[in-house]
């Protein structure tokens, strides 16, 4: 336990938006130094492609590509199921491209479903990709560093006409016809410094290449969005600007997977256990629906867990007295089956709505359908 509060504390420090003391300033400036050498490595390497040295190569269908700024945690999974989804109810045909990871081996192609559920388990396909696999029925899942060979083999094999880069907004290999950036309003910046001392991943003028920002976790940030919207205007005014809410689309009991009505979080205390880019949000979406959350046990995100694990997250409830266990779908497809606990394991399904009308977001995500019909 005292290893996972120290990686929560450290977590916070790190990348949370909250100033650090003196003292952890002084720990960390190594990560500082390191961030700087970040910077110029990621400078290069988008010059590189900026300037013509390496090629940008265009794929024959319409590109999506979903992406953040920061490491992690904006929640991207949920809005790459909704555009795949709303591209599959306008007849066109759909694939999502990942890099894949986590999975071993990590550079080669693979399929991870055909739009048949998944063809691969998780440690090698990536826990996203196969958590999309299963979410996404008729949507074929591929895998590969080498997006446009990836993006080639779903072309040519599933007829796509549209493909869906899940985190491609610093994948500059890859043309795309539409480039969404997602900020997460709850902790939009971090620290506001580079990884590894922050969560950034490019200075914040690289807003400037996005052709929408979507805004995501707005529900828990009323006070501070005005202000947020604001600083994103200073960087990128042209483009459109959406706002995204998080939502609970549905509870699942993690031995049975079925449905659990959402008062079972509001009847005892819980303990949460989760290994993804932002653990607070988690712990917060679990608030909102009035669970009393007794302990929260986080892990690095992708984090696969082991028998050890798994004891100290069962001996966890078995102090706290919790009623349940709760944990995200991507963290649940890393438990082994036959892993059990004195009490119910519940996994959270978690969506997105639109803040106001989407009608301007499906307005872009349409004006595409040209781009495929005439590469066809």
């Amino acid at each position: 336990m005292g290893g996972l509060r120290w990686r929560r504390a450290l977590y916070t420090r790190m990348w949370g938006p909250a100033a650090a003391s003196l003292w952890w300033q002084v720990g960390l400036a190594p990560l500082w130094l390191a961030s700087q050498c970040y910077r110029g490595l990621a400078y290069g390497h988008r010059a590189s492609y900026t300037w013509g040295v390496r090629p940008r190569r265009k794929l024959p269908c319409a590109v999506v590509s979903i992406g953040n700024l920061t490491l992690g945690g904006t929640g991207k999974t949920p809005l790459t199921m909704w555009v795949a989804r709303w591209y599959q109810q306008q007849g066109w045909r759909v694939a999502v491209l990942s890099r894949g990871y986590g999975a071993r081996p990590s550079t080669r192609l693979r399929v991870v479903s055909s739009g048949h559920g998944p063809m691969i388990d998780w440690q090698a396909a990536g826990d996203e990709p196969y958590l999309l696999a299963c979410c996404l029925p008729g949507v074929p899942i591929l895998i590969g560093q080498d997006r446009y060979r990836t993006g080639r083999y779903a072309y040519e094999q599933f007829g796509a006409h549209v493909l869906i880069l899940d985190d491609g907004f610093q994948h500059y290999a890859l043309q795309r016809d539409l480039d969404i950036v997602l900020l997460d309003a709850s902790n939009p910046f971090g620290s506001g410094a580079l990884f590894p001392r922050g969560i950034l991943r490019e200075p914040l003028q690289a807003l400037r290449r996005a052709d929408a920002v979507v805004l995501t976790r707005v529900e828990t940030a009323a006070r501070t969005l005005p202000a947020l919207c604001q600083q994103v205007r200073r960087w990128n005014s042209q483009q459109p600007m959406y706002c995204l809410a998080t939502v609970v689309e549905a509870v699942h009991c993690q031995d049975t997977h079925s449905p659990v009505d959402l008062t079972a979080l509001r009847q005892g205390r819980v303990v949460a256990f989760v290994g993804i880019g932002n653990p607070q949000a988690f712990v917060t979406t679990l608030t909102r629906l009035g669970a009393e959350v007794a302990a929260v046990l986080v892990f690095p995100d992708h984090h696969p867990y082991t028998p050890e694990d798994w004891q100290t997250i069962v001996a966890t409830a078995d102090q706290q007295q919790a009623a349940c266990l709760v944990t995200t779908e991507k963290d649940a497809v890393r438990l082994p089956s036959s892993w059990s606990a004195s009490v119910p394991v519940y996994t959270l399904r978690i969506g997105v709505t639109f803040a106001a009308s989407d009608a301007l977001f499906t307005h872009q995500l349409r004006a595409l359908m040209h781009h495929a019909t005439a590469r066809e």
